[in-house]
């Protein structure tokens, strides 16, 4: 397998025609492609008065507010660099998600807890650009605060209140002179993985979506740092640029049905207790759908088909295509559609490693070579038995398809230009050793 798939190599139209038939196409992998044979769905739009309508904009307006507001309260954003490391003298600034609050940085060796300390070093541009009250956001580090602190080789430093690492000096002799980023493509993350590769690096953060959108953008900005390792499950299009600007891609595709059989799995569970792994933004967005499945028989299909049918927005919408909406939507509330494909394969074509859950040997030797480190099996994400039969379950209703057509079309033809790429690259190989 590539280490790539660059747009330049592969023809995106050979996979995708984008046709102007307004009837959709039924995804049957296991034939072989699309064929024509999808269940159309007739819609009533019932009569609505003025007064109504009015009224019912106006409730969802101020719902809409109200859950902004709470969305904004509950998310902690924090912005935070390191300017520079002497070794017996080191500075940066961390600013805080509340425009009066006073941030504080907990600093550790190895997991030696050496103090909190206030950032109390004033930065005059972040009360000129509002972003604080005081501007008293830097922090200064030296031997008189730390001893021995330029001695001190496992040093780390992270935000008090959540606990973000702010900056660390390298964990191992020769970390990788490489700024990666893994985009997570289940709501389950891959935790072990993460671990085992993030240790060769520097920097390191994981599921950064749980801290938002600006510190997630931050992570990006590590400029003092070039061995980066960031994951998390964001919305592609909003840091795309990134991928051209230092940063190289790793992603791992899973199957569309698979990834929703866990994605019901795990909010039946979010229903009766936490799920540590999700950030404040997504147990917002999740708990509707958490509520609705809470009761649910995930081995009867009969029960399963008729909760998606009746399902509302709120609960189709965490599970309408979610690896498209990764690669083509801008906001969670965006909805795709078949012409999104395209772009969103040419997204992907830009990442470095590309693999999918049907080759996990491919992508473990394609990782390993790329980024010049041992990814061990036991990291790589293991099938359960369950979700196999939940998922087996779920291909076999139109509605779960229905839901899944954006993410059914985008792996099929992702498979299949893995495929081609692969044959090319083997055709290549022989070719060369002829010559």
């Amino acid at each position: 397998m590539p280490r790539s798939i660059p747009s330049t190599n592969i023809n995106i139209g050979l996979f995708l025609s984008r046709s102007k038939r307004s009837k959709s196409s039924r995804i049957a992998p296991e034939r072989g492609g699309p064929s024509d044979n999808h269940h159309l769905l007739a819609y009533q739009i019932p009569f609505v008065s003025l007064r109504g309508l009015v009224k019912a904009l106006a409730f969802r307006v101020v719902s809409l507010y109200a859950l902004v507001a709470q969305w904004w309260s509950a998310r902690p954003t924090v912005l935070f660099n390191i300017e520079f490391d002497h070794g017996d003298v080191l500075e940066g600034y961390v600013i805080p998600d509340g425009f009066s609050d006073v941030s504080q940085i907990a600093v550790f060796d190895r997991d030696d807890n050496l103090g909190v300390f206030p950032c109390d070093q004033l930065r005059p541009a972040v009360v000129s650009s509002g972003r604080h009250e005081t501007g008293r956001v830097g922090f200064r580090l030296d031997s008189d605060k730390i001893p021995h602190l330029g001695y001190r080789s496992r040093l780390s430093i992270r935000e008090a209140k959540t606990g973000v690492l702010v900056y660390r000096r390298a964990q191992i002799d020769s970390p990788v002179q490489k700024k990666v980023f893994r985009l997570e493509t289940q709501l389950f993350p891959m935790r072990k993985f993460d671990e085992s590769c993030g240790d060769f690096f520097q920097y390191r953060l994981d599921s950064i979506e749980r801290f938002g959108h600006e510190t997630s953008q931050q992570a990006f900005h590590m400029t003092f740092m070039e061995s980066v390792y960031l994951s998390g499950r964001l919305l592609m299009k909003n840091y795309e640029n990134y991928l051209a600007n230092g940063f190289q891609g790793v992603v791992l595709l899973h199957n569309p049905y698979y990834e929703m059989g866990l994605r019901i799995f795990l909010l039946k569970r979010m229903a009766t207790m936490a799920l540590p792994f999700l950030g404040p933004r997504d147990q917002m967005i999740l708990k509707p759908a958490a509520e609705y499945f809470a009761d649910a028989n995930l081995e009867d299909a009969d029960a399963l088909k008729r909760l998606l049918k009746r399902a509302p927005g709120k609960v189709t919408g965490v599970l309408r295509s979610p690896m498209t909406r990764q690669f083509a939507a801008t906001s969670f509330e965006q909805t795709v559609t078949r012409r999104d494909a395209a772009p969103a394969i040419d997204l992907l074509s830009r990442f470095s490693v590309i693999g999918h859950v049907d080759d996990l040997i491919a992508f473990q030797r394609t990782l390993s070579s790329v980024l010049e480190i041992p990814v061990s099996d036991e990291v790589l994400p293991a099938r359960h038995a369950q979700l196999d039969r939940l998922a087996s379950t779920l291909s076999t209703l139109n509605i779960a398809e229905l839901l899944l057509e954006e993410d059914l079309i985008f792996d099929h033809y992702v498979r299949r230009a893995i495929k081609f790429a692969a044959l090319s690259t083997q055709d290549t190989h022989a070719k060369s050793k002829e010559n």
